[in-house]
């Protein structure tokens, strides 16, 4: 058992039992309630073993990976915040080798949004689940049920690389912010988000992203969150 989490029993007012496991950071995990108070402890050591285990590449996780286009003109009033966005929901043992094949075949910007303790049926079930969201192989179109669900499940497990979350801090507290901006000084989306130097940009309204997709510009020292707290889209 994981040192660093300490698992127990609560047993809930309908008279079932939960397994509960708590970081040394405070976290704290909540399995599903169940009749057996043995099965709540197995039920909450299993999620100890994965979250042990998944950044080590060790046990499989259901992944959740997020592609912002450099050329994405960010959400319309209104709307959610990755409204327009893609995602792909898979399962991998080592999810950072995955995100990086990944990344090869891809101009998008990947980010990997939430885990979650996997297998084959659990990622036929989401599947499933946000089968009406699908659009190509395992890419489905960022909903509001499945960006809520990405939230959930980063709450839910508070597991991700430092990088991640860095990114997902960055594209949020900051990217997006600018980008409704934009919309709202231009009085809509641009016409042209990024364009190539030889496009025709006579009478169209134009956006140069050069902080966020400009790879001539340094990027400035990110700050390396491991927890933060953002309001449901």
């Amino acid at each position: 058992m994981p040192s660093d989490i300490v698992c127990t029993t609560a047993r809930v007012e309908s008279g079932l039992y939960i397994g509960v496991a708590t970081r040394d950071d405070g976290h704290r995990y909540e399995a599903e309630p169940v009749e057996s108070q043995d099965e709540a402890l197995t039920l909450a050591r299993a999620w100890a073993e994965w979250h042990t285990g998944a950044p080590e590449g060790k046990v499989e996780s259901i992944y959740y990976i997020l592609a912002v286009p450099e050329t994405w003109a960010g959400p319309p009033p209104g709307a959610h915040l990755y409204s327009g966005l893609r995602v792909k929901i898979g399962l991998a043992k080592d999810v950072r080798r995955r995100l990086e094949n990944l990344r090869t075949g891809t101009p998008e910007k990947l980010i990997v949004h939430a885990l979650e303790p996997g297998s084959r049926q659990v990622e036929r079930q989401r599947h499933g689940q946000f089968s009406q969201d699908r659009r190509q192989g395992e890419w489905f179109v960022c909903s509001p049920a499945l960006t809520r669900h990405m939230w959930d499940a980063w709450r839910r497990h508070r597991l991700l690389h430092p990088e991640d979350a860095a990114q997902i801090a960055e594209l949020v507290l900051e990217r997006i912010p600018i980008l409704r901006g934009v919309r709202e000084t231009m009085g809509g989306p641009p016409d042209l988000v990024n364009p190539a130097l030889d496009d025709d940009w006579r009478g169209k309204k134009v956006f140069m992203d050069l902080v966020y997709a400009n790879p001539l510009v340094p990027r400035k020292k990110v700050k390396r969150y491991t927890d933060f707290e953002i309001l449901p889209p």
